[in-house]
């Protein structure tokens, strides 16, 4: 698929209509990066003193990092999306809320899907992280690819090649102007201490 189809179906996917093929389109194009981050996964083993925990069921997106699963909150690990209040700027210099839209990408991909995620870790505050999947597919390895969230690469390397190929085709938010998550929460912290 070319990277103005893509474009067309990430349009049209944000849009509405179509949806199921349009989830299938997408959970096509992210198996070669899915397979990858099975690899990269298997060599890294659990997070002590937090066995691997499966939780399964009907999701629903709230950021587009993070799903709840039949009510328990499970954030996509190794990726960062961009957060509430967030803006960035289309290739056309309009400004849209890129927390907005990332998650709806997000909602359209597990929308009647049943959700399989695999905890591997519980941060102090008491937040899930795991690997979410749909169909097999990664979801963060599709958010990435996509090009709609970001690889924390200082959590995990895996979503390398995923970045690569959407800042390459300049997918999603590659598209426009954006300031990666991580730097804009601490410039926001920054001008809110002054």
């Amino acid at each position: 698929m070319t990277s103005r189809a893509c474009s067309k179906t990430m349009q049209m996917m944000v849009a509405g209509p179509g949806k199921g093929l349009l989830l299938a389109a997408l959970l096509a194009l992210a198996a070669p990066v899915a397979a990858q981050t099975n690899q990269a996964a298997k060599g890294r083993g659990p997070i002590a003193n937090t066995p691997d925990q499966t939780i399964k069921g009907t999701a629903m997106a709230v950021e587009g990092d993070l799903l709840t699963i039949n009510g328990t909150a499970v954030r996509l690990m190794g990726i960062d999306a961009p957060d509430p209040g967030q803006k960035c700027r289309n290739r056309y210099g309009h400004e849209l809320d890129c927390f907005k839209v990332a998650t709806a990408v997000l909602a359209n991909m597990v929308k009647g899907e049943e959700v399989t995620c695999t905890v591997t870790e519980q941060d102090r505050t008491g937040e899930k992280k795991g690997e979410c999947r749909v169909r097999g597919v990664d979801l963060g390895a599709a958010m990435v690819s996509r090009g709609w969230a970001f690889q924390y690469a200082s959590l995990s390397p895996a979503y390398q090649k995923g970045e690569a190929y959407a800042q390459s085709k300049r997918m999603g938010l590659w598209a426009g102007q954006v300031e990666k998550p991580w730097q804009w929460r601490s410039r926001q912290l920054r001008e809110t201490a002054k």
